[in-house]
């Protein structure tokens, strides 16, 4: 249903031959111009002009790239914007509803008279105007049921409605699953947020103890020897040999 409402959509906008990109571009992303020219049988310009059309209306959308095997030239690539199709549509239908809306209004509040020979039809103001007389078969003017009128305007408005319901039940469901997807995006970029909060924390405390060791090991005091060392030393110094004074008697 969403695909032919699709086709008719785009038809409205940009010709008949338009509705077969429906084909190439539902629920796909970023389709190559060069690939929807050749499925279309269509030039790459023809393709272009007609998708620029739509783009105007913002149905489709487009990225592109450098193409540096093309000598750098742009390659486009388009998406069908299936919610912007919905909602253009939708305010074409409400366009047409109060339109219908006026002309029920007037056919039940107005009077009409019709010739029935010529099958014309005119307002009470025109059928004053020409004496109630038909200007073109001279047939006086009869007074018209506008029944079977009102009925075919209430019939129309019932089928706007329809379709309008029916479009807002579809972008109900696109938006629901685009929140999701948006919920999905902030969560991943909450976690990527918090791993690289605590990537620099652990980052912080390594250089902050990689500090504190160094100014540690700057502020420890030199050892005092101990007595042992002292004795040893002292007991070193004493085992040097020591001169005797020999005394000579005469």
């Amino acid at each position: 249903m969403q695909e032919r409402l699709l086709k008719k959509i785009i038809g409205d906008f940009a010709g008949q031959e338009a509705e077969k990109l429906v084909d190439l571009l539902f629920k796909k992303q970023n389709v190559n111009e060069f690939l929807i020219a050749k499925k279309m049988n269509l030039t790459i310009n023809q393709t272009r002009n007609m998708l620029y059309k739509l783009a105007d209306s913002g149905l489709v959308q487009f990225i592109r790239k450098k193409d540096k095997k093309k000598g750098g030239w742009y390659t486009y690539f388009w998406t069908l914007k299936i919610k912007r199709c919905l909602l253009k549509y939708k305010e074409k239908l409400e366009e047409e509803k109060n339109k219908l809306l006026q002309q029920l209004g007037s056919r039940q509040k107005e009077r009409y008279y019709y010739s029935p020979g010529a099958d014309l039809e005119y307002t009470e103001e025109e059928a004053i105007l020409h004496d109630y007389t038909c200007p073109e078969t001279g047939e006086v003017l009869q007074l018209k049921d506008n029944t079977p009128e009102i009925e075919k305007i209430k019939s129309s408005i019932n089928e706007i409605d329809k379709q309008t319901g029916f479009i807002d039940e579809e972008v109900t469901i696109i938006e629901q699953k685009e929140e999701k997807v948006k919920e999905k995006r902030l969560k991943e970029e909450k976690r990527q947020k918090d791993e690289e909060r605590r990537l620099k924390k652990v980052q912080r405390d390594k250089e902050k103890a990689k500090e504190a060791k160094k100014a540690a090991k700057e502020k420890k005091p030199k050892k005092k020897p101990s007595k042992k060392t002292v004795k040893k030393t002292a007991t070193k110094k004493s085992k040097k040999p020591i001169k005797k004074k020999v005394i000579i008697a005469f």
